[in-house]
């Protein structure tokens, strides 16, 4: 029977992460095309080149990606060739979650536990996409399945292992994989407390065994000369480590955006590009506009895509729907678990696995609030601990509350303090407030008094429809976030880029302006342009040269042609001059040359106005499939995009 539940489980998170997979396309289009890119030579594949010439490298490390190229050599490059590897890390995660709770808290608390992390919506949504934050996810819980049993015994070996794991999800995420350190410095440090040398001299070698696992690709990347190598794509100074550090690092947490190669310092100016709540446009702008998909109603629905810094950023409109629903509840067994630390109720592993997932959520909590430059779906990172929390602490309450004393009555009290919470992000949405309010807050209601009931009596205690009481309080803490989860099997996952989940995903499909999204409005503009170039090309390696990977991507995913991305990921690099241009055109390396109207590339547009010819728009843009692209149902007029093609071989 307790096979039969997890399995039960694990099917219910492959539905989710499964069913109507085929409906989010590439996803991610600029990722996309990097691993059409890196199937077709290894020189690519090693480099994570963004695009089929070798020109410039995706902005994330290698080996998420390299998962991705092998699934779709495998299965033929499609959509959901390069998404399955996420979906399967994502029902992956869901076991390691069960067993690693399990183990040290019970089949009951394992299995809640899991079904907490399946039903978490970004992580759902995260995992039918082809970023790579679930597969990081996977790693680290690898890595703590191991750690917390060298924790037990102090297993040096164990320990090792789980740190070159960390390494590992180093070369997946760069140091988002590091934000679990803290999480087992302190852990590793608590137990066996009267061995302390002995502690530290296996946290030394573990942090060394770190270092070499994480570190060997990028120092390999560095060491080649940038002549023999793609440029390292979104850097300051075509290095891997320092994008790793900056703009994968610090970068997000500052919110700074694309920096200028050799001007570091506006990476601290406060005053200096940041992260902005839209996406890039194809002329290397941004498009603006509210992330959620509806016009914002309130001050909550306003911020962009994750809204307003503060101390109540993880309960807004943008935020809470995704991680937040049980986030209460997990809380309240971290504070439980410090006040009984002294008193002994709780036996001391148990102690200290509360103290480990609370020392892994609080720090992801306070940077989630604070970070300027977080997307949506990096919180799946918080989904674990939460998950292992709200296991450990229901089955805990639930223990206490057939006992004597104040402790029978810390259930229903942290299940009010969860449906309060739940009822606050409920509101907020207009469209399924009239349904789900009733129903969580209703059910809530009913399941808190029952509890209360059988707490005050010692018959209550004892009647046998107890279990069936525990059981509705599972459901109204479980009825919102599966609601939410659904939706991305329903309508997509949202914008490509930024994958979320909840009510905002069905009103983008009723108001699709309100919600940029790249990937379609664009694809309907460049089918004339493909056809262009590619009846034009006369031996030139490159097919054009394009301001930013938003607009290159699509060419190549469409040709499967070499593309020049000459201003980056957001169009602001400075990766080419006037002078490198011209010696490109001159040995017949690229010959056309499209033009934003950002004016990011002053010192390109210059040397192409006056050496190049204007390409008649009605030559490569279909002028009615782009108004069509302008439309936003209504709200707006068409427009068109604002680009220039210019023939620099003359």
């Amino acid at each position: 029977m307790k096979r039969i539940r997890i399995v039960l489980v694990l099917l219910v998170a492959v539905l989710l992460n499964f069913v109507r997979l085929d409906q989010e396309g590439f996803a991610n289009l600029y990722y996309a095309a990097g691993v059409k890119s890196m199937i077709m030579n290894w020189h690519n594949f090693f480099f994570v080149s963004s695009d089929p010439g070798g020109f410039i490298t995706i902005d994330k490390p290698p080996l998420g990606f390299w998962l991705q190229t092998l699934s779709a050599k495998i299965f033929g490059f499609h959509g959901w060739s390069i998404i399955l590897p996420q979906a399967l890390g994502g029902v992956v995660s869901v076991y390691l979650m069960y067993v690693l709770v399990k183990r040290y808290h019970g089949e009951e608390a394992g299995l809640l536990s899991a079904l907490v992390l399946a039903f978490t919506p970004i992580f759902v949504a995260a995992s039918r996409n082809n970023t790579i934050d679930v597969l990081l996810v996977m790693t680290i819980l690898f890595a703590v399945l191991v750690f917390l049993q060298a924790a037990e015994t102090l297993n040096v070996k164990k320990l090792l292992l789980a740190f070159f794991l960390i390494g590992v999800g180093f070369n997946i995420k760069s140091l988002e994989a590091f934000m679990i350190l803290p999480t087992f410095y302190i852990t590793y440090m608590l137990v066996e407390r009267k061995r302390f040398k002995t502690k530290l001299i296996h946290l030394f070698l573990a942090t060394l065994v770190l270092i070499a696992s994480s570190l060997p690709w990028f120092l390999i990347v560095d060491s080649i000369s940038p002549a023999d190598r793609p440029y390292v794509g979104s850097s300051e100074t075509n290095s891997e480590l320092e994008l790793a550090t900056g703009y994968n690092g610090l970068g997000h947490f500052l919110g700074y955006g694309i920096r200028t190669p050799g001007r570091p310092e506006q990476a601290r100016n406060p005053n200096g590009p940041r992260f902005q709540s839209g996406i890039p446009s194809v002329d290397g702008g941004i498009v603006s506009g509210n992330m959620a998909g509806a016009p914002p109603k309130n001050l909550r629905q306003q911020g962009g895509e994750s809204g307003v810094p503060g101390p109540f950023r993880l309960f807004n409109h943008q935020m809470g729907g995704q991680i937040s629903w049980l986030l209460p509840f997990a809380l309240s067994g971290i504070v439980i678990s410090l006040y009984q630390f002294k008193r002994q109720a709780l036996p001391e592993n148990s102690r200290i696995k509360m103290i480990f997932w609370g020392c892994w959520l609080i720090p992801e909590m306070i940077f989630f609030s604070i970070a300027e430059g977080a997307h949506r779906y990096y919180l799946v990172m918080m989904a674990p601990a939460i998950a292992a929390l709200v296991g450990i602490t229901y089955v805990t309450f639930a223990t206490w509350s057939a006992s004597d004393g104040k402790r029978r009555y810390l259930l229903p009290a942290a299940l009010f303090v969860s449906v309060v919470g739940q009822v606050w992000l409920i509101a907020g949405y207009e469209e399924w407030r009239s349904w789900l309010l009733p129903l969580v807050a209703g059910i809530g209601l009913l399941a808190i008094l029952l509890l209360i009931w059988q707490a005050s009596g010692k018959r209550g205690r004892q009647h046998r429809y107890y279990s069936y009481v525990i059981g509705l309080g599972v459901i109204v803490l479980l009825a919102a976030p599966l609601a939410w989860s659904l939706t991305p099997a329903l309508y997509g996952s949202g914008n490509a880029a930024f994958p979320f989940a909840g009510p905002d995903l069905q009103t983008q499909l009723q108001y699709p302006g309100n919600m940029p999204n790249f990937s379609n409005r664009f694809n309907m503009a460049t089918e004339k342009l493909e056809a262009f170039l590619m009846s034009h090309r006369n031996g030139e390696k490159y097919i054009v040269a394009v301001p930013n990977a938003h607009m290159a991507s699509p060419i190549i995913l469409g040709t499967g042609e070499p593309v020049i991305t000459y201003g980056g990921f957001m169009g602001s690099e400075k990766i080419l001059d006037g002078e490198r241009l011209e010696a490109l055109v001159a040995s017949n390396q690229v010959r056309y040359v499209v033009l934003g109207s950002d004016n990011r590339q002053p010192d390109i547009d210059e040397w192409v106005r006056s050496h190049g010819v204007l390409v008649p728009d009605e030559e490569w843009q279909d002028k009615q499939k782009e108004e069509v692209a302008g439309r936003d149902g209504g709200t707006n007029p068409p427009r068109r995009m604002s680009m220039q093609l210019y023939d620099c071989h003359v």
